[in-house]
């Protein structure tokens, strides 16, 4: 009887083989979507699942001294030490810092930069990796020892073992001046181990080394005893008087490795730690279950269609003698094997998209996590809830069922409340993600318009040191057709030194803001497209003035008295904690010549930073950095000429540049992620609504084809048939939309809220989102309509 069943199902499926499609199709991407976002926020909110010492660790942080309200999570490198001895609460302590590399040399060969984090020798008590070859205590006891990744170890050596091989690491700060002491060029380091990556990692590294004896702080995190209490010990040590870098005025703050893992310092660079978007996993998973929703919707709608059919078969079964067990049996294994299929196949939809996936949300899954104690049960519980309770539902109901009690409940009012909420829901849901998408993608391209200074910008050199000549390559690279302009500097723009800003409160507190300050010669502001507001041109400016000096529109808005004129005006007059970045004659004062655009170096999230721009009078010595604007239109032959005079003024050294443009979006990832992810899942919400509206649409013409004979017979055009059969889709999308505009809205301006610098959210967007939604309507259904307005009325009435 089992075989007979399965034949039935198959023969019901052949029969309906438009709606099983659609139902199987649909079903498979919804769960393949949920599937992945599942995996993903499970992968993202378990962070080291598999360490043993979770639970003990906790991130330091302190209150920041460059600006107000924000942390950092600098720890000066005695503080660790220092709890470690003075309180019971802390068992150990483990402080990370990172060395800058330009590329990496082994015996004539070199090769890209790596990532080289140091660390103490407590590594192992806090975080477990398996040890592939060597030991890694050696690695991390001496600073010219070192350890290195699985995958940067097979990149470098291949699959022979590296341990005893010397690899020499050409520094970023080389030729740099650190008190009496100068940094080397390079430093060689032994390979005394090699360890093995595991997923859901809280560290990134490719090569680890001992921190030295000149450290001097970073990231620190500390092992702690059961029962340790994150805010009593904070205010503990800061009544003990544990200095901060506020001094009395600051204090320390304890969250978990998880907590610690989804936040963000602006003011900070720390790529050895990996960090997610907690907003963004969340929208994301809810995204994903409004995407099952569609499809479950579907497949509801469709199974209306197939269910009279079924019940005349069951009928015809019970007259040839089947039983009730039989029956029950068959409609389960209907409904099972439609689920089933579908879930097979959206683990190959799943396989596909985690490429994909991975590039958009910045993720680390791989298929084999799907098979991880954490997912797997899940994911199973998922296809459960999806296959057995609907199919042990169906089987009950239908086989109870009789002809007439079908027609009562399947073509009265009750089915079309069922359809019709179903139907509105859907519509909700690719309404308010279209809606969404737009909005978000406005604020990208405000994102990309603050960032468009940058575009096509390239940084060479380094204000930490190196050998680079940069006074020497940017007379190579004057009056090229591909290169656009020329300008040096002395440091970087995106990873600049911040310096405090004090403002007086009237109520006697104190302000703090973070200031950045440039250096360049004339052509600086041309070059980074900055605009001058007030003031004088550089070169008027440089004749004028000794020590010309450029704020933008933030810093004077922070510091300026409202209708002053800044200009002429020493920049200390303004700013009493005011230092000049350069040595010079005590005569020569810092003068403000003019007011320039803002430039944004960190995330929109944030207001941009208050800044200085000094114009360079004291010589070409001071000069470290390049920075070059390609000609948009031959980028690839810029980038070659770039290649070629570094070949020629720097043959030594391994060729390294930076993509501004590129660095700045990357700080920006959180709206870049987002409007990616919600692009995605707009399109596959309406693929898969348009999807279920080809099926009713097929299904209600096929349904009405004796009734549009009659009204065709007695006079009825082709349009009023089409607006009929249109028309109830067209009501659905209009309640829709009323319910969908003030939730979406509500939904958007939270999210926005988030931003400093943010786009305003117009009618326009909920007009497109509705408009787009209705074309693909009246696209999907009107071809249906058109087919059953336009055949021959003779036809239609002798079918029925």
């Amino acid at each position: 009887m089992k075989a007979v069943a399965f034949k039935l199902v198959l023969r019901s499926w052949w029969r309906n083989k438009t709606f099983s499609i659609i139902s199987i199709v649909s079903l498979a991407i919804g769960i393949a979507c949920t599937n992945l976002l599942v995996a993903f926020v499970i992968y993202e909110f378990n962070i080291e699942a598999d360490n043993p010492n979770k639970e003990k660790i906790v991130y330091m942080a302190q209150d920041s001294p460059m600006k107000s309200g924000e942390k950092v999570s600098f720890i000066v490198g005695e503080i660790p030490i220092q709890l470690k001895e003075q309180y019971t609460e802390v068992e150990d302590y483990l402080r990370f810092s990172s060395i800058d590399c330009n590329s990496v040399t082994i015996g004539n060969k070199k090769y890209d930069p790596i990532l080289i984090t140091s660390t103490d020798t407590t590594f192992a008590r806090f975080f477990e990796y398996e040890v592939l070859y060597g030991n890694l205590h050696d690695a991390l006891s001496a600073p010219d020892k070192a350890a290195l990744s699985e995958s940067c170890a097979r990149k470098l050596f291949g699959k022979t073992n590296p341990v005893g091989k010397i690899v020499q690491i050409d520094l970023a700060d080389g030729g740099m001046r650190q008190g009496n002491e100068i940094t080397p060029f390079s430093r060689p380091f032994q390979i005394t181990a090699v360890l093995k990556e595991h997923p859901q990692s809280y560290l990134k590294f490719d090569m680890l080394t001992g921190i030295g004896q000149d450290y001097y702080g970073g990231v620190a995190l500390l092992r702690v005893s059961p029962s340790f209490d994150k805010e009593a010990f904070a205010q503990k040590i800061k009544a003990d008087g544990v200095p901060t870098l506020q001094q009395e005025k600051g204090r320390y703050y304890f969250y978990s490795l998880q907590e610690s893992y989804f936040q963000h310092y602006p003011q900070e660079s720390i790529p050895y730690i990996a960090r997610s978007q907690q907003s963004l996993l969340l929208i994301g998973l809810i995204s994903a279950l409004l995407i099952l929703l569609i499809a479950c919707s579907n497949y509801i709608n469709l199974s209306f269609s197939r269910i009279l059919q079924q019940i005349r078969i069951i009928h015809t079964q019970k007259l040839m003698g089947a039983t009730q067990a039989e029956m029950n049996y068959q409609l389960f294994l209907d409904t099972f094997l439609t689920v089933g299929i579908a879930f097979l196949l959206s683990l190959l939809i799943a396989h596909d998209l985690i490429p994909v996936f991975n590039r958009i949300m910045s993720g680390r899954i791989t298929t084999g996590f799907f098979l991880n104690r954490q997912v797997l049960p899940v994911i199973c519980g998922l296809i459960l809830i999806l296959s057995v309770i609907p199919a042990c539902y169906m089987s009950r109901k239908i086989t109870n069922l009789t002809d007439s009690n079908y027609r009562l409940f399947f073509t009265g009012n009750k089915k079309r409340k069922i359809v019709t909420a179903l139907s509105v829901m859907q519509y909700i849901i690719s309404i308010g993600l279209v809606i969404g998408t737009l909005t978000i993608y406005a604020q990208l391209r405000l994102t990309q318009k603050k960032g468009e200074c940058y575009r096509n910008l390239i940084e060479i050199g380094s204000w930490k040191g190196g050998k680079l000549d940069v006074n020497t390559f940017a007379a190579e690279l004057k009056n090229r057709p591909e290169i656009v302009s020329v300008t040096r500097a002395g440091g970087s723009i995106l990873f600049a030194w911040l310096q405090q800003i004090v403002i007086k409160n009237r109520d006697g507190s104190e302000s703090y803001y973070s200031s950045v300050q440039y250096l360049g010669e004339e052509d600086f502001l041309q070059t980074l497209e900055l605009q001058i507001l007030q003031g004088l041109p550089p070169r008027e400016a440089m004749r004028k003035y000794g020590r010309p000096v450029y704020i933008n529109r933030r810093y004077a808005d922070i510091l300026i008295p409202a209708g002053e004129n800044p200009v002429g005006q020493p920049v200390s007059q303004y700013d009493k904690s005011f230092r000049d970045i350069l040595p010079s004659d005590p005569k020569q004062t810092c003068t403000i010549c003019g007011i320039v655009s803002d430039l944004y170096i960190n995330t929109l999230e944030e207001e941009a930073m208050p800044s200085l721009i000094y114009l360079n009078n004291a010589g070409d010595q001071h000069y470290r950095t390049l920075y070059v604007r390609l000609n948009d239109k031959q980028k690839k032959e810029g980038m070659e000429t770039l290649q070629a005079v570094w070949k020629k003024v720097n043959p030594s050294e391994y060729f390294t540049y930076m993509d501004v443009y590129e660095v700045f979006m990357q700080r920006n990832r959180r709206t870049t992620d987002m409007a990616n992810l919600l692009l995605m899942y707009s399109i596959i919400s309406i693929f898969l609504t348009c999807f279920g509206l080809f099926g009713m649409a097929l299904y209600a013409t096929e349904q009405r084809t004796k009734e549009i004979g009659i009204r065709k017979v007695n006079g009825a055009s082709t349009r009023s048939i089409m607006f009929l059969l249109i028309r109830q889709f067209v009501k659905w999308i209009a309640v829709a939309f009323v319910i969908a505009t003030p939730l979406t809205w509500l939904l958007l301006n939270r999210w926005l809220e988030s931003f400093a610098n943010r786009v305003s959210i117009s009618p326009l967007y909920f007009l497109m989102g509705g408009g787009i939604v209705l074309a693909i309507t009246l696209l999907t259904v009107g071809w249906h309509s058109y087919r059953a307005a336009s055949s021959n009325p003779v036809k239609s009435l002798r079918s029925e």
